[in-house]
């Protein structure tokens, strides 16, 4: 179906199947939703809510009671079945192609809105990932995680597995920060349950001095899943700003200074790098190291919101193989950098 070539015969085309797949796609997410709710969500005036309703509700799409109104099985095949319809029509793919060559990666998939102040776009990026995660895992994969809320936004919209899988999600670093929902060892609890498959934890901190680390591989748990770590076929990950991730990981000043002057912009696992890739600090942690990260089969960058811009630059440099997930703010801010590389 060449959806822009139909946009440009009947104009009304396009703002009419954006709606309403947008509703669907809301519907899906939040479960049971009243109609002004939705006005108000949507940004769409109630009067045509009801009138895109009373449609959907023809199409058996979705069903209309006292408690509101709820999506139904034909309405979730449409969500699969237009989904590069909508993406189209919202220039979303041509946007991430774009980007791809930009950056000079495999592949960049755009997501709508601008995550750093909409909800709505946060959970895009989510599910953007959540999706693709879902096409790409093969049994008997090893795939690691970091943490952070992308993560855990990824965690919560992947769709329940209908069978067990032959699959181990492993924690790429310890633990970091006081949100334990925020956490790479409940991430990856949370998508072991979705995906019916095998987890291992991290039962450690972030950043642990050598010798530390050496007394905490003498258990075995410890040790089996760190080795894990090392054979990676899959990794999912969520690129930081230098300046919030020193801050976050209490960084003293003087450090953070220097760290800062000498070009950091970005920071993944632990490791610090200039807009053009090069590396300038590395934090000692436990997990994965920037060598193993170098050798994984399949990779996968989740970041959003215009500020994240130079950030995503920055890592686009260390693997052209990589699949980005980034959103319309995003992709828009790199656009007007020109990749800076």
């Amino acid at each position: 179906m060449n959806a822009e070539l139909i946009s440009t015969f009947v104009p009304e085309f396009r703002d009419i199947f954006i709606r309403r797949y947008e509703i669907l796609e809301f519907l899906n997410r939040e479960g049971i939703v009243g109609r002004r709710t939705l006005s108000s969500k949507l940004n769409i005036p109630e009067r045509i809510i009801r009138e895109e309703i009373a449609k959907l509700t023809e199409m058996d799409c979705v069903s209309v009671d006292s408690s509101g109104i709820t999506i139904k099985k034909e309405g979730r095949i449409n969500l699969k079945r237009f989904y590069e319809v909508y993406r189209d029509l919202n220039n979303l793919t041509e946007l991430g192609n774009r980007i791809a060559s930009i950056l000079g990666i495999a592949e960049t998939i755009v997501v709508k809105g601008d995550s750093s102040s909409d909800d709505y776009a946060f959970i895009n990026l989510g599910s953007a990932t959540a999706r693709l995660i879902n096409l790409s895992i093969c049994d008997g994969d090893y795939m690691g995680i970091t943490g952070g809320k992308t993560l855990r936004a990824i965690a919560d919209r992947l769709s329940e597995n209908k069978r067990d899988l032959d699959l181990t999600i492993i924690p790429a670093r310890g633990s970091l920060g006081k949100v334990a929902d925020y956490q790479s060892n409940s991430i990856a609890a949370t998508m072991a349950t979705k995906l019916h498959c095998n987890y291992k934890v991290l039962p450690v901190p972030d950043a642990v001095s050598k010798e530390a680390l050496n007394m905490l591989l003498e258990n075995e748990e410890v040790s089996e899943t760190y080795n894990m770590l090392k054979n990676l076929d899959l990794f999912i990950f969520g690129i930081g700003r230098a300046d919030e991730m020193l801050q976050r990981k209490g960084i003293d000043e003087a450090t953070k200074k220097e760290i800062l002057d000498k070009g950091a912009v970005s920071e993944v696992i632990g490791h610090y790098f200039d807009i053009k890739g090069k590396e300038i600090y590395e934090a000692k942690s436990i997990g994965i190291s920037l060598k193993d990260f170098l050798k994984i089969p399949r990779v996968f960058a989740v970041a959003g919101g215009a500020e994240k811009a130079e950030a995503i630059i920055s890592i686009s440099n260390l693997r052209s193989d990589m699949v980005l997930v980034i959103d319309e703010s995003a992709a828009k801010e790199i656009i007007k950098l020109g990749g800076k590389r």
